[in-house]
């Protein structure tokens, strides 16, 4: 699984039962979550503060309230200025009400730190989502641009592993999700590389699970893919967690309980294979711009203003770096020379920076990078200090 340990906006925690430990300094103080179960029972109104995430375990609501409390909360989610994570805590036999637009519905046994990380795991795909529409916005279409295999199909959930359920898990998926089978990891990556997974159901002993999990999680195209691991033994639950899974199904689940399960891990796998091909279609189209004197000015200020109003939502800045070589000591001696500085400059650009910032050639301007934190600017800046150090330019 992608490893992420910071959280990409801070705030309060909404909650339901769990509440989400601290593990970092910086973390709003406890004393600002807010527990749902009483606000609700008060029909008190929520605090306008962004949370930083909303987890409610549905064992801490009687059947008959879960309605009327979803209701409520989606109603309030509703008000909120941007989209913040949002999980349902479950277990295999709990009666999960229709339609609930959650990031992920997850056993509630997922230890403390493993749901830390997948919450900063979601803000940052929330985010990258939103840029991928906020350059589709800005940019447009690329006309003729092709797409990788892994990005292109219509939606897939691949079960790995010989369990004989082949057909549980068909029986479970929306009519719309293709099911393919594969018989262990080597052939589920083989698949995977040639269409498009939206998710992956691991469904075999808990050795060859761990192994296959491995193997899918070791291909970087896969890495933030939603994997969910069948448990048999009730030992191996915080193990398969720990060792890539997002999800884990223990023993026997109510169909309706799975199909909810599987419905919001396909959902979250299909928003982020889309934004990787948007961004991906994208650095394409912004690196053929350099053979056309740059991305135009309007292009780029048009960018920066509607970047910097969507993340100032979340309290959150953008950060510009003007990539000009002067700002690195470097001198320029022709109009070649610019050229081949400018395509180094550019080029650790791209290596360092993550697929959300945007790394163009502006005209007018020069080489940019424009970066959703700041330790990104301190890691870019080192990064091309320590290239020119050892480059004759």
């Amino acid at each position: 699984m992608d490893v992420e340990t910071s959280l990409s906006w801070r705030g309060p925690y909404w909650y339901a039962g769990r509440r989400p430990r601290r593990t970092n300094v910086g973390d709003d103080p406890e004393d600002l979550d807010v527990s749902l179960h009483d606000m609700f029972a008060r029909g008190n109104t929520l605090p306008t503060g962004l949370p930083a995430a909303i987890v409610v375990d549905i064992s801490e609501l009687e059947e008959a309230e879960r309605d009327p409390f979803f209701s409520w909360l989606l109603n309030e989610i509703s008000k909120l200025p941007c989209e913040v994570p949002f999980y349902v805590l479950t277990g295999s036999e709990d009666v999960l009400p229709d339609d609930l637009p959650a990031t992920a519905i997850i056993d509630r046994v997922v230890p403390d730190d493993v749901l830390i990380m997948l919450i900063c795991i979601h803000q940052r795909a929330i985010l990258r989502s939103e840029e991928a529409q906020l350059r589709r916005r800005v940019f447009g279409r690329i006309p003729g641009f092709g797409t990788a295999p892994h990005h292109s199909g219509t939606s897939s959930l691949m079960v790995v592993g010989l369990s004989g359920r082949f057909l549980e898990w068909q029986d479970a998926s929306d009519d719309k999700v293709e099911v393919v089978g594969a018989f262990d990891g080597n052939m589920a990556v083989e698949f995977m590389s040639q269409r498009a997974f939206d998710a992956v159901v691991v469904d075999a002993p808990f050795d060859d699970a761990i192994d296959y999990m491995q193997q899918i999680r070791r291909d970087a195209r896969f890495a933030g893919l939603p994997v969910l691991a069948v448990c048999e033994r009730e030992e191996d639950f915080v193990l398969l967690f720990r060792n890539g899974a997002s999800d884990v199904l223990a023993g026997e689940n109510r169909k309706e309980t799975l199909s909810r399960r599987l419905k919001a891990a396909i959902r979250f796998g299909k928003r982020r294979r889309l934004a990787d091909r948007v961004l991906a279609e994208s650095h394409v189209w912004l690196r053929q711009q350099v053979n056309h004197g740059g991305l135009g000015v309007e292009y780029y200020t048009n960018y920066l203003e509607s970047c910097s109003n969507a993340l100032a939502v979340r309290g959150l800045d953008l950060w510009e770096m003007r990539l000009q070589p002067e700002n690195f000591g470097l001198t320029v001696s022709s109009d070649f020379n610019l050229e081949e500085i400018n395509a180094t400059l550019l080029s650790v650009a791209d290596a360092t920076s993550r697929d959300e910032d945007l790394v163009c050639l502006v005209r007018d301007f020069g080489p940019v990078a424009v970066l959703k934190n700041e330790a990104g600017t301190e890691r870019l800046q080192k990064r091309i200090n320590s290239i020119l150090s050892h480059t004759v330019l």
